[in-house]
């Protein structure tokens, strides 16, 4: 009888991929992929480390797989594991602790294990398949993993090590393949894609990949995940305005609009090349929504250092926040500086960011009204007869369309604008 195997996951985009490359794995070991709500053998929870909070759910999410399949193989993977081996004591529940780092450890577990007879063999499935077996309609295809920046606060190159490249080759027949099982968007994905290609080929290799995976697929559309911005070069933003193949959407990681801060957090630009940056893409592609990151409360950041960038959020082409407060990543820099923003501080400098988040969202949903949008039905509303999904440009778009739809790309007029989706009508 073939195991059961489910894989749950905590973080980023890249995560989503690194998932869906154990559910390949599972499947080629001739497992069942069964949903999170479902009872399995195996469980695999792929951990985050990105902050406190992150730790924090990798360790309820690994407890409560355990109450819920108490006979079950408990796997704890990902950047949690591969930083906090320490924490291996104080989280009994976990059977294998397995991090980032060795990569050839799950690969014999599941073996050991066995899913039994009827296992694909060395040929998995696509990227696509599994990203439907994870319950995703968009598929995450990782073209790089690691990072060679060294900010002050990021623990993420100690659990992902070095900037890595997929080779270009094996990024096209992926997308191809996973193209022709279905998929109709591809998120290119990774710890830090700007630099795909620096290992290989040198300076902007991500436009030219772009162009090639336009080239070589015939109906997908393309997402970029988060760019730094002095990886936002003109090839770049010329190949996402050329097609609308590519999604009109960057997301730009700011961090801080306080040049002091930037500094201490080793981040290698200032706020004006930042607004430089984000203005030309605004200009050059039509409709484009733009996102950005912003810690709160970073070591020596004072309530002058914060209403800076506050102030420098309202006037830059900025369209919606992720917001965070500072957490200690030990093994970092600022690890060893005194954190001496409280806790109320940073909560409500978070909260204020939050607060301007939300007129971001309305404004550029408002901007969208009575313009036509492709819109990929993620998710189907059998009792209202809606489908919604998200726009190119990323916003989210509720309308009326049939019940097998998902997984469809729709031209829609957007009609209204509401709370933080569009309501449309199919053309």
């Amino acid at each position: 009888m073939r195991k059961r195997l489910k894989v749950l996951t905590v973080g980023c985009k890249a995560n989503f991929s690194d998932s869906a490359s154990v559910v390949r794995l599972a499947v080629s070991q001739g497992f069942d992929i069964v949903s999170p709500s479902e009872p399995a053998d195996v469980v695999v929870v792929n951990s985050c480390t990105v902050t406190h909070r992150a730790d924090r759910d990798s360790r309820a999410l690994a407890r409560r797989a355990r109450r819920e399949n108490p006979g079950a193989a408990l796997v704890l993977t990902g950047c949690y594991a591969q930083v906090s081996p320490e924490d291996r004591r104080a989280l009994p529940e976990v059977d294998h602790w397995i991090g980032t780092g060795e990569p050839g450890t799950l690969a014999s577990l599941l073996r050991e294990i066995g899913g039994g007879p009827g296992g694909r063999g060395p040929d998995p499935i696509s990227e696509h398949a599994a990203d439907l077996l994870l319950g995703h309609r968009r598929t995450f295809l990782k073209i790089q993993d690691g990072c060679d920046f060294r900010c002050a606060y990021c623990i993420v190159p100690v659990a992902r090590g070095g900037s890595r490249s997929r080779p270009e080759d094996e990024i096209v027949d992926a997308a191809a393949r996973a193209e022709g099982d279905g998929a109709r968007e591809i998120v290119l994905t990774g710890i830090h894609i700007g630099l795909y290609g620096t290992d290989r080929v040198g300076r902007d290799a991500l436009s030219g990949l772009l162009i090639r995976l336009l080239r070589e697929t015939s109906v997908a559309r393309f997402r970029l995940s988060s760019v730094e911005p002095m990886e936002i070069t003109e090839p770049l933003l010329a190949a996402i305005a050329g097609s609308r193949r590519i999604c009109a959407h960057l997301h730009v990681p700011l961090q801080s609009g306080c040049d002091r801060t930037l500094s201490r957090m080793r981040r290698p630009y200032g706020a004006a090349r930042y607004a430089e940056v984000v203005s030309r893409a605004s200009g050059m592609i039509p409709d484009i929504q733009i996102g950005a990151d912003v810690i709160a409360g970073f070591p020596g950041e004072t309530r002058d250092d914060f209403e800076e960038t506050v102030r420098f959020l309202r006037d830059v082409p900025v369209d919606y926040l992720h917001a965070f407060p500072y957490s200690a990543r030990r093994g970092t820099e600022s690890a060893g500086w005194p954190d001496d923003v409280s806790a109320a501080e940073k909560k409500e400098r978070v909260a204020r960011l939050l607060g301007l988040d939300a007129s971001m969202r309305e404004g550029f949903l408002r901007l969208q009204e009575g313009k036509a949008l492709d819109v990929l039905a993620e998710t189907v509303h059998h009792g209202r007869g809606e489908l919604s999904g998200r726009a190119g440009n990323y916003a989210e778009v509720s309308f009326p369309g049939p019940p097998d739809g998902v997984g469809r790309i729709f031209r829609v007029r957007a009609v209204a604008s509401l709370g933080t989706t569009l309501v449309g009508a199919a053309e």
